[in-house]
């Protein structure tokens, strides 16, 4: 089946409250869910449906834990049909975008670990990428940032921390789903607040349907083999760089291109013949004269959409795993509407510029919105910018 979009966030109230796996008092789903809630999302949108509570509960029974840290390949204990592919730390090496890339052209989206702070250390966050536009991908962020999947949201504009796309992602999860059709299923059009990388423009393009290109960042080279048995190097024989062009030789070879555990028969340039694994391989495209087209206006009302951004603000760490209090009226006399833990997001409701000035000020308070709705005025200074 095609992969469908499910949204969870962890801070949801019907679970956020619960222990993650077998962690200590304060572990909570809401807290740390970030992985667990990530895997729901992904097992869900392959037609298994769960939510973060039933997952953990479901993770428990077949010992999935380590404390509160999910061990992944548990899944599958649950899910036979869905297995850990790979399981790539990248935290000091450049992520490995091309596999990423194989995967979700696989119909496979892939869970990644992000620094969810641009403050000095690593706070570590798991989002799931499903799709890429341009120099960024498309993610569902379990924390609540961007809960429609009707609408976009980018991983650069919210994770990269003043780094590269590569350097962005600092560990990589890919299940594979036996008998996912290929597919994932795509927003409408983006109202998002993010903002997004600048797509390539492109004109049409035909696809080579006799080769196929190693992709760039497979800078160790690419085995051909007599066989797709990968526990010895004794059935290599050749290997071909980055950027190679090789023959495919078999009628469907093209459809195998890019995707995750499908092996194809190729041919290199100086004739050596046999199975190179499809998921380190792109599609060969030529572009065809472009069509002549009328300017495009970069007005925002143009696309009926509005240029407006959310001002979102987090709640320190200094918080603590009791969190911060959010109040009726700007005095701690009160009625509290809600309990906010650390990180939490909190939607700005003045204006930006009476508000920003009061960030992290003491005796100061800024009129918010919690993730579920709920609004009312929090200290500013136990709060920074998101």
């Amino acid at each position: 089946m095609t992969f469908q979009l499910v949204y969870y966030s962890q801070q949801d109230p019907k679970w956020k409250e619960e222990i993650l796996g077998f962690g200590d008092p304060g572990d909570t789903i809401g807290y740390i869910g970030c992985a667990l809630t990530s895997t729901t999302m992904l097992i869900s949108g392959h037609g298994f449906t769960e939510t973060p509570k039933s997952l953990n509960q479901k993770m428990k029974n077949v010992n999935g834990f380590a404390g509160a840290g999910i061990r992944w390949g548990a899944v599958s204990q649950i899910y036979p049909q869905i297995t850990v592919k790979s399981n790539i730390s990248c935290q000091n090496t450049d992520a490995p975008l091309g596999i990423i890339d194989a995967s979700i052209a696989a119909g496979q989206p892939v869970i990644v670990m992000v620094d969810s702070t641009p403050a000095p250390g690593l706070l570590t966050h798991w989002v799931v990428l499903y799709a890429k536009e341009g120099n960024d991908y498309l993610m569902l962020d379990p924390w609540p940032y961007q809960t429609d999947v009707a609408k976009k949201t980018y991983l650069m504009p919210r994770y990269s921390q003043g780094n590269t796309l590569k350097r962005s992602i600092m560990h990589v999860i890919i299940y594979e789903c036996f008998g996912a059709s290929g597919g994932i299923a795509q927003p409408g059009t983006s109202t998002s607040t993010s903002t997004p990388q600048t797509p390539p423009v492109t004109g049409p393009v035909t696809t080579s349907s006799n080769s196929a290109r190693v992709k760039a960042d497979v800078t160790w080279g690419l085995n051909i083999r007599s066989s797709i048995d990968t526990s010895s190097t004794a059935n290599i024989v050749a290997n071909v760089p980055a950027g190679s062009v090789l023959m495919l030789v078999e009628a469907d070879g093209v459809s195998k291109v890019g995707a995750v555990n499908q092996w194809v028969r190729v041919r290199d340039n100086k004739g050596h013949e046999g199975f190179a694994a499809a998921w380190y391989l792109e599609k060969i495209q030529t572009a065809a004269p472009a069509a002549e087209t009328a300017p495009v206006s970069t007005s925002a009302n143009d696309a009926g959409t509005s240029s407006k951004k959310e001002f979102v603000v987090m709640v320190k760490g200094v918080v603590g795993k009791h969190g911060t209090k959010i109040f009726e009226t700007a005095s701690k006399k009160s009625k509290i509407v809600s309990t906010e833990i650390a990180r939490a997001k909190l939607v700005v409701l003045e204006d930006v510029k009476t508000a920003q000035p009061k960030i992290g000020k003491a005796g100061k308070w800024l009129n918010v919105q919690t993730s579920d709705g709920k609004k009312g005025f929090v200290d500013a200074e136990i709060v920074k910018l998101a």
